[in-house]
């Protein structure tokens, strides 16, 4: 079964589970005050997109932390490696606990605050479908032991970098899930399921909250600088306290930063290695391994095209400038014997020959 079927049949069960109907607002622009953050629509192949519960309030009425465990089921289905996986991410008391700077204690409970449940992901295009679920665990049982080994498998690999090594356990960890919601200590208390339709796929915020809809005045909540507010406007609001709630976000950027993780980075690092060898035979094998590394750029599942196409040049550059000091070096101390040639010589020799035919 596919890992989106799957998640679908856990969503319907959650559905029909005795819980009360929260509030789910999408915060429109005018009520987002974020600095720097943009606002246009994210671009096919052009833009990457990330999922963050940018805060998390917990009352302590609910008994949070003393009784119960909180633990946040972040799902994300979007389009990768040319059709729609289903991305799931755990955040439990290992997490916070491991972030623990960024939990904030106050009167009438705690707050969790910046944790990204999916991306950096190129958008491909299509629908985005979140779903976001707080549940409650019993402590001091073996569903608090069943929560730590779906936490730790969640934490296993960064989803961030190569999703294609995340997919694989994914698998595991919705078993965990469900096998946890099985236990009659564990609860879903608030959970939403929205698509973000490919037309209109935005930078948003979005608001979970533990009240129902008529008691909850939507046009007085505000998101300044990713935290929850509530008042009759933007200057004169306070955060809101009056229910437990999860805020959580689509952000957008141009570009990626962390390619040293990914998987073809090896490829560019053996294209220096012969590129500053300052030899015509080693210039010839730098040059075929930059062709396979192109093509691993334009093929990679976790490269907008645009950013694909953009390290593409630079490493072109990178290693024109790496060769040509290389063999500026190499005359610094005029000509000398070359070396008795070397068996990976030879080899690389008799390749470019095979390549040459």
């Amino acid at each position: 079964m596919e890992l989106i079927d799957r998640f679908k049949g856990m969503w319907k069960k959650i559905e029909e589970s005795p819980t009360r109907t929260p509030s789910w607002v999408a915060l429109p622009p005018n009520h987002i005050s974020n600095e720097g953050e943009p606002a246009d629509a994210f671009t096919p192949h052009e833009h990457y997109f990330e999922v963050r519960v940018n805060e998390m309030y917990l009352t302590y009425g609910r008994k949070w932390l003393s009784d119960y465990d909180p633990m946040v089921f972040a799902v994300s289905e979007f389009i990768y490696d040319k059709k729609v996986e289903a991305v799931p991410f755990v955040v439990g008391p290992m997490l916070m606990e491991k972030y623990s700077t960024n939990i904030e204690k106050v009167p009438q409970g705690m707050i969790f605050r910046n944790t990204r449940v999916a991306g950096l992901h190129p958008y491909r295009g299509g629908d985005v479908t979140l779903s976001v679920i707080l549940f409650r665990v019993r402590r001091g049982n073996y569903a608090q032991r069943l929560l730590q080994v779906v936490e730790s498998a969640a934490n296993v690999l960064d989803f961030g970098t190569a999703l294609g090594s995340y997919v694989k356990i994914a698998r595991v960890i919705f078993d965990g899930i469900d096998a946890l919601f099985g236990l009659g200590d564990t609860d879903p208390i608030l959970g939403y399921r929205s698509t973000l339709s490919g037309a209109h796929v935005h930078p948003s915020h979005f608001a979970l909250v533990d009240l129902p809809e008529n008691s909850l005045d939507v046009d007085r909540l505000w998101v300044k600088n990713d935290r929850l507010y509530t008042g009759t406007s933007k200057d004169e609001a306070a955060p809101f306290r009056a229910a437990d709630f999860v805020l959580y976000s689509v952000a957008q950027s141009p570009k990626r930063t962390d390619e040293t993780t990914l998987p073809f980075y090896p490829q560019w690092e053996r294209v220096k290695e012969e590129a500053a060898v300052p030899k015509p035979e080693n210039w010839e094998n730098a040059k075929v391994n930059m062709i396979n590394l192109y093509q691993a750029l334009i093929l990679s599942p976790d490269l907008t095209r645009t950013q694909a196409f953009d390290l593409a040049k630079f490493y072109k550059t990178e290693i024109k400038q790496i060769h040509d000091q290389a063999v500026d070096m190499a005359t610094l101390g005029g000509k000398k014997k070359e070396k008795e040639e070397s068996e990976l010589d030879r080899v690389r020799g008799e390749s470019l020959e095979i390549l040459r035919m």
